[in-house]
């Protein structure tokens, strides 16, 4: 059964607007913002944590911690956004900033982490990383190439978060058929989608809007849907109470 599983924002800070969010979700999407929250039914984490990265006991104890007080959890999912270990924003984008890693170390890194987090969460939770989006930064380096992507899903025999939106921004940007990027990414290991729409800026560049889902994102989820074994089904759309709703009612047709 694919359930939409929906992230909890600050949309639910109104109770009246949360129940009516949940009234059209299957189950919640947690964030590291709202970690605190004890609505039921969370049984997905969505954490800004990158395994590619060097972890201390701190993050490791966080992970910990994630897994005590998540009673529902089912999967939880971790960036893979920056090939360095301090990006900054500029412009909507990721800069240089700290420690910059080769993509061996990368590797590396990835390996030694999720056998660690394989412990932490057990065979009860499944783990995914999601693909980012590609801006022309150094801060992108190796971790929006498809094969990068796939190397740490296959070799860490863990599952793939496709945020579509991520796929189009990336594959405009690096000038690449979206159809061909898509299809070298690790689809057989997809188990959620994330959904948004993108926007164009001045230099022609896609970026990440997280506006409302038009219907060619949805023509594209169905697609996906009867292709692909995906469990969770995310909107990620922030900005208005009653779009959401009619999104996650748009969703519930493909399901």
């Amino acid at each position: 059964m694919i359930k939409i599983a929906t992230p909890i924002s600050h949309l639910f800070e109104n109770e009246d607007r949360a129940k009516r969010i949940i009234n059209y979700s299957n189950c919640l999407e947690c964030r590291d913002i709202s970690i605190n929250s004890t609505i039921a039914n969370q049984e997905v984490f969505h954490s800004e944590l990158q395994p590619i990265h060097e972890f201390t006991k701190i993050n490791f104890n966080y992970l910990k911690y994630i897994r005590s007080v998540k009673h529902d959890l089912k999967l939880i999912t971790f960036h893979v956004a920056s090939c360095c270990n301090k990006p900054y924003l500029d412009n909507k984008m990721f800069r240089m900033g700290g420690k910059e890693y080769t993509e061996k170390e990368m590797l590396k890194n990835a390996k030694q982490n999720f056998s660690i987090i394989k412990e932490i969460f057990g065979k009860e939770v499944k783990i995914a990383v999601e693909n980012n989006n590609y801006y022309p930064t150094n801060a992108y380096k190796y971790v929006t190439e498809p094969e990068f992507i796939s190397q740490i899903v296959r070799e860490n025999d863990i599952n793939f978060l496709m945020d579509i939106a991520h796929v189009k921004i990336s594959s405009h940007n690096k000038k690449i058929d979206y159809e061909k990027y898509k299809n070298m990414l690790p689809l057989d290991r997809t188990i959620q989608l994330h959904i948004c729409s993108c926007e164009f800026n001045s230099d022609h560049l896609a970026y990440d809007a997280h506006n409302y889902p038009t219907e060619e994102e949805f023509l594209e989820v169905k697609h996906l849907l009867d292709k692909l074994d995906i469990q969770y089904l995310t909107i990620e759309y922030y900005k208005d109470t009653d779009c959401l709703i009619q999104s996650l009612k748009r969703a519930q047709e493909l399901l």
